[in-house]
């Protein structure tokens, strides 16, 4: 039976930075992966951008920049379009696989139904042993509306503090 382990905590946390150290322990444990995350670009301690890259074959496509403009897709981002689409469709091949990764669902997933929509699906099905899935605090109850069966972890500082590992 596939169990989903619900990733959160306030921003700058360390929410994919934990992450990327549990796809490292799956690598030596010789667990499959599929999925993404989202590595942050940082600049004078400002999250100024992020990537969204594929577990399996470590691609990286940056898929969000900090904007004040108008043109911003949600809040301060501004997402590439395209970027999205090849999430979703590396959600979309993402199983079979012993561990999956989704890194993050938010405000627009939730919200706008925009954005990995596909991880849905994904998560409803059956082909995967374990997901992590990162989610803002503020998008738990409306996660809990779709999957309401889930394990919950907190990273503080890049540490888990709480909940199951792999």
């Amino acid at each position: 039976m596939s169990r989903i382990t619900v990733i959160t905590g306030k921003r700058g946390t360390g929410k994919s930075r934990y992450c990327l150290d549990l796809l490292e322990e799956c690598e030596k444990e010789g667990l499959s992966a599929g999925g993404f995350i989202a590595p942050a670009v940082y600049s004078d301690g400002l999250r100024t951008a992020f990537y969204t890259m594929d577990v399996r074959t470590r691609e990286k496509r940056l898929c969000g920049v900090r904007t004040d403009e108008d043109r911003s897709t949600i809040g301060r981002w501004q997402m590439d379009p395209s970027v999205l689409e090849w999430g979703n469709e590396l959600l979309r091949n993402s199983t079979p696989c012993d561990v999956l990764f989704i890194d993050e669902l938010g405000p627009l997933e939730f919200d706008r139904r925009e954005g990995y929509t596909e991880a849905f699906t994904v998560l409803k099905g059956s082909g995967y042993g374990r997901a992590y899935v990162v989610i803002r605090p503020e998008c738990l109850d409306a996660f809990r509306s779709i999957l309401p069966q889930f394990d919950m972890i907190t990273p503080e500082g890049g540490a888990c503090t709480t909940g199951p590992r792999i």
